[in-house]
């Protein structure tokens, strides 16, 4: 779901308890057993992305528009599939792990335009 900073800030108090926007938001609907069969068809779960922060993460970092979304998709979906990062060195990991997944995804990401979200 793609939102703006108040609906993700509403999401954020109302779950986390903490009362500001933040940039991406995943929502776990799938056990950890659903996980396990690499075959079936399993819902993950919802992902919400505030457009407002990944415009403004984008400008900040001179990148696409298109590109900051794609990163913060994968992030959600990293998180739906049981990854986290509560230490700097998760944090590095599931990093290196999200940088590697938008290089295989560059060619389709640069093909959404750079500011068409």
């Amino acid at each position: 779901m793609l939102v703006n900073d108040e609906e993700i800030r509403v999401l954020n108090r109302d779950y986390r308890e903490v009362d500001k926007p933040t940039d991406v938001l995943s929502f776990s609907l799938a056990e950890p057993e659903d996980l396990s069969d690499p075959d079936a068809a399993v819902f993950l779960g919802e992902i919400y992305i505030s457009v407002e922060t990944a415009r403004a993460q984008a400008r900040d970092a001179k990148i696409p528009l298109a590109r900051e979304v794609a990163h913060l998709a994968i992030h959600g979906t990293l998180h739906l599939l049981g990854h986290d990062h509560p230490t700097p060195a998760a944090r590095r990991r599931m990093a290196v792990l999200e940088a590697r997944l938008l290089r295989s995804l560059a060619r389709e990401v640069a093909a959404l335009g750079s500011d068409k979200v």
